[in-house]
């Protein structure tokens, strides 16, 4: 009795299935009800690496569609970001003029200037739109290094993953408007260095000997400016402050008129001399105040 009562479910459940498989319209219904959290979930994450894969390409390149003339410095490819605060603005315009004026600038002025820029953005949360929106990297050495790695690529990925880390919890805890916004910067000592500030750089690939493809790279001095910054936020009482750097130092690089940014350390620099000698930035800016290489 009990054998057959078990084999009527069994035969009452596969009917039920059946059932549902033999209707067309159900069947897709079904099979749609299944795939649905599926799909959404690829469309979320194609969405987020899309977005991400083009911010990094964008920046790396320094490239801004549509960008007003008071926004940019041509001469030296410097942009401003499309969000600025207003200390960025009057910072980004002090720059232009000192670069496009009547009477520019001399170099350790403009290189002063080009900390700040990039100090401002950096460290300035409250305009970014996440984690991957790295400020100040239109101020960055835009070159080579070993096996075609593109330095401003790196200092992108080693920001995203350092300083930028946090940046999505502490929007979601205390709210984006109480994030990190830079109210003022001063350059305690802008000097240039005594030495040129040597960077092996790529120049081709090559084959060697036994055929062999390898990078053939040459060493090229530059000019260099040392920048000793300090900043202050704005007044903030959500956000634990004291993790949060609030100096920094700065090689600067005059490369073919270009001032580029080549290292930032919250340590003493030393204008680095040898060919192997290029490939890091370091920065201890990260809100675990662990020590993070950027570059």
């Amino acid at each position: 009795m009990e054998e057959k009562k078990l084999k009527l479910k069994k035969t009452r459940k596969k009917r039920t299935i059946h059932s549902l498989f033999a209707d067309k319209k159900k069947r897709y219904l079904l099979m749609l009800a299944l795939m649905l959290p599926f799909i959404i979930a690829i469309g979320i994450f194609s969405s987020i690496a899309y977005r991400e894969a083009k911010t990094l390409m964008d920046l790396a390149k320094g490239t801004q569609a549509e960008t007003k003339a008071e926004n940019i410095v041509e001469s030296m490819n410097y942009i401003l970001r499309d969000n600025p605060t207003d200390l960025q603005k009057e910072y980004f315009a002090e720059l232009k003029e000192a670069v496009e004026g009547e009477e520019p600038a001399d170099d350790v002025t403009i290189a002063s200037l080009v900390a700040k820029n990039y100090v401002t953005d950096f460290y300035t949360w409250t305009n970014k739109r996440g984690q991957y929106d790295i400020g100040g990297l239109s101020f960055v050495y835009d070159g080579e290094f070993e096996n075609g790695d593109h330095f401003k690529e790196n200092v992108y990925l080693k920001a995203r993953d350092g300083f930028y880390k946090y940046i999505s919890y502490y929007g979601t805890q205390y709210g984006k408007e109480n994030l990190l916004e830079v109210e003022n910067v001063e350059v305690t000592r802008c000097e240039k260095t005594s030495s040129q500030y040597i960077i092996s750089e790529h120049v081709s690939y090559k084959q060697d000997e036994a055929g062999e493809w390898y990078d053939y790279r040459e060493d090229h001095g530059y000019d260099a400016y040392l920048a000793e910054c300090r900043w202050t936020y704005k007044e903030n009482t959500s956000l634990p402050m004291s993790q949060f750097a609030t100096s920094v130092n700065l090689m600067i690089i005059n490369r073919e008129g270009r001032f580029e940014v080549i290292e930032a350390s919250e340590s003493k620099i030393d204008a680095r001399q040898g060919s192997q000698q290029n490939s890091t930035t370091e920065t201890t800016e990260d809100v675990e105040t662990t020590s993070e290489e950027i570059g």
